[in-house]
Parts: structure tokens; C-alpha cells; sequence
């Protein structure tokens, strides 16, 4: 057979030049397809010195040709300076390269703080995509302060911020923050506040005072009754995180139930325990030398975690301790006098409902199913002094 002869089959040519020339047209047409960028290496430990870190980032699609995407920091709970310094400039990713990195600088030292974010923002064919990249602190805290009265804490703290605190001046409570809690429960439908505690809970001086700096919320027993204080922030001071330190002294006896604790503040939209519980610092009275940290939730059902902190010596009643609660995001960490005893994460339950704002409570219950009800043994009135309430973040 002879080759192909393109006098004798002109227009075959020519069809076969449309379609070579055609396809190249289609490839030539086709454009940088950019689907979205990951990040492989979103957090970083903060060290105690500054080291360059390397922010991983690949794209997803296809390309033909190189692009060059700008890159920039914005500073959330890490400021710039103090926590880490940007960087800023553009990223290169070829057909054959679609990974690159970007530095940043973390700012190390050695003071202990909660974890903090900055933002890095891409922006490709105008749009902006925002990663948090998250530095984990590696610092232990302090050696806790100590004085004749017991154990406290400095009124700030290297790379924190002061957010909220009651320091409990003047001669009354701050209604502009506080809020008293009274009855038994019955009104809300919860006698015995859900727990068939014994006492009224009044806004009574003789329940509740504040004098010298410092509150005090008293539980009496009045003939065959008990009467004592519970306060809260709900409505009027809501956390959402932070570094909280409280300093205080806490009664004793059996049937006594000294409580500095936290609650979500949807409970009224979605319900206990849906809504949320930390406790700070529970006491038993007939147990004075051991207190609890827990949470409450639901978890497809009512669940808690609870663990506890004992005294090598005397109890929680002889001198002020602090009781300090580290809460982060999906984190949730128990301190007594700047010693740790109890972590609580999203790794330990399905439904985790502490990532939004909670308000603070503080009350001396009086008997429950918890501690029981007083017996011959308990001593009147007993006190919770409460020095501080301190928030950082």
C-alpha cells in the first residue's frame, strides 16, 4: 500500500489539520483550577525562646501554569509582638508543586499563659481563606504565693490580661454584676434545688456581707431551719475562657456544701445538664482536707467527671487557698494553689458543651444527697470567705 498521498485526498488533509490544531486550542484554553487550601501544620508549641515556625499549606485543584497567592497574619488571642511576629508576602505553587510554607516567628519565653491563635489569610481570585494556626504554652506555673493568712496569687501576670475580677471592696455586694438566688428552689419548680439541700437561701447581712475586702456568705441555723447565701452572674458577667484564680477560705462540718461553680449560660434555652456545669471547687464538709473539680453534661444521657484534691496536712477551712481553673478551647484544666490535679477535653466525650460563655455561681449549701444533712457534730454558722474572683486571659 502506498503512503498517504495529499493530492489525492485534499480535504482528508485538511480535516486532519482542523483537528490537531483544535485539540491544541483546548489544551491551550484550559485554566488554573484553584478547589481550596489545607494546612498540614496548624499548631505549634510556644518554647522559651523564638524559633521560626513553618505553616505547611497545599492547594487542592489542578494547574496549568504557576500562581502566586498573598499570604497575611491578623492577631486573635496572640498579639503580634508579644506572641508571634508575621511574616507577609506571596506563595508560589507550580503544576508540579502544589505544597509551600509559610514562616512565622513564635515568640518563646517562660511564663505560663493559656493557649492563644492568630489568623493567616490566603487570597486567591479575590477570595480570602482564613486558617487559625494555635500556640500551645509548655510552661509550668509559678510557686504559688504564700502568707500568714494561707496562699495567693499576684494581681497579674506576665503575657495576661486582666478580663474581669471582684476584689470584693466596699461594704455590700456589686448588684451590678452579682445577683442573689433565693428560697429553696420551689418556685422554679427544683425543691431542695435539685439536690435536696435543706436551707432558704435569703439576701440577708446575716447570710451575706461584704467588709474588709472580702465576701463572706454565712450558713446559719436558725431553730430547726438553715439559711444561707448563693450569688450569681448570670445576665451580667458571662466567660467564655481564660485563666480563672479564686482565693478562699471554706467552712467545714458534716451536711456543709461550699461550692464555687459555673453554669452555660443557654440553661435557660436548652436545659441542665444540656447547658453545662464546671465546677471550680466543691467541699463536703465531714471531708474538709479534700476538694472536687468537676463537670456536669449530656452526653446522650446525664455523665460527670469529677476527680479531687486532698491535703499532706490540716484542711481547706485552716488558711485561703486558691482554687484555679485553666479553660480553653476544647480544654478544660483544675489547679489547687497552682498544682495541678484534673484535665478535662473533647478527647473524653462525644457532646462537648464547653466552648461557649458560662456564668459564675457561688453558694454554701446546707445538707443533699451529697454531703447529708447536719448531725449533732456540725458547728454554727460556718463561712466560705471568698478574698477574690480573678479572670485573665
Amino acid at each position: 500500500m502506498s503512503p498517504f498521498n495529499t493530492k489525492e485526498y485534499p480535504y482528508l488533509f485538511l480535516f486532519f489539520l482542523f483537528f490537531i490544531f483544535a485539540g491544541c486550542g483546548e489544551e491551550s484554553n484550559k485554566e488554573n483550577e484553584i478547589d481550596r487550601f489545607t494546612v498540614q501544620s496548624a499548631t505549634f508549641s510556644e518554647g522559651d525562646s523564638n524559633t521560626i515556625a513553618e505553616i505547611r499549606v497545599t492547594l487542592e485543584g489542578s494547574l496549568v501554569s504557576d500562581v502566586t497567592v498573598p499570604f497575611e497574619f491578623e492577631e486573635r488571642t496572640a498579639s503580634i509582638g508579644d506572641d508571634f511576629n508575621p511574616t507577609g508576602g506571596e506563595l508560589t505553587f507550580s503544576p508540579d508543586n502544589l505544597e509551600a510554607s509559610v514562616p512565622v516567628e513564635i515568640v518563646g519565653d517562660e511564663h505560663f499563659e493559656i493557649s492563644e491563635s492568630f489568623t493567616l489569610r490566603l487570597t486567591a481570585n479575590g477570595q480570602p481563606t482564613n486558617f487559625t494556626i494555635t500556640i500551645n504554652d509548655n510552661d509550668e506555673m509559678a510557686e504559688i504565693l504564700s502568707d500568714e493568712d494561707g496562699f495567693y496569687t499576684p494581681e497579674e501576670y506576665p503575657s495576661m490580661s486582666l478580663k474581669w475580677s471582684d476584689e470584693f471592696n466596699g461594704d455590700q455586694l456589686n448588684t451590678g454584676e452579682w445577683t442573689y438566688e433565693l428560697g429553696n428552689g420551689c418556685d422554679q419548680g427544683i425543691c431542695g434545688w435539685g439536690n435536696n439541700e435543706l436551707e432558704d437561701y435569703t439576701d440577708s447581712e446575716e447570710n451575706s456581707s461584704v467588709e474588709n475586702g472580702m465576701l463572706t456568705i454565712t450558713a446559719r441555723k436558725e431553730g430547726g431551719d438553715y439559711t444561707s447565701a448563693r450569688i450569681k452572674t448570670e445576665n451580667k458577667v458571662e466567660i467564655q475562657y481564660g485563666r480563672i484564680d479564686v482565693r478562699a477560705k471554706l467552712p467545714k462540718g458534716q451536711g456543709i456544701w461550699p461550692a464555687i461553680w459555673m453554669l452555660g449560660a443557654n440553661i435557660d434555652q436548652v436545659g441542665w445538664p444540656m447547658s453545662g456545669e464546671i465546677d471550680i471547687m466543691e467541699l463536703v464538709g465531714h471531708e474538709p482536707s479534700i476538694v472536687h473539680g468537676t463537670v456536669h453534661y449530656d452526653d446522650d444521657g446525664y455523665d460527670s467527671s469529677s476527680s479531687m484534691k486532698g491535703l499532706s496536712e490540716g484542711t481547706y477551712s485552716d488558711q485561703f487557698h486558691v482554687y484555679t481553673l485553666v479553660w480553653e478551647k476544647d480544654e478544660i484544666r483544675w489547679y489547687v494553689d497552682n498544682q495541678w490535679f484534673k484535665t478535662f477535653s473533647t478527647s473524653d466525650v462525644n457532646f462537648y458543651p464547653f466552648n461557649a460563655p458560662f456564668f459564675f455561681i457561688m453558694n454554701v449549701a446546707v445538707g443533699g444527697n451529697w454531703p447529708g444533712p447536719p448531725d449533732q457534730t456540725t458547728e454554727f454558722p460556718q463561712e466560705m470567705v471568698v478574698d477574690y474572683i480573678r479572670v485573665f486571659e
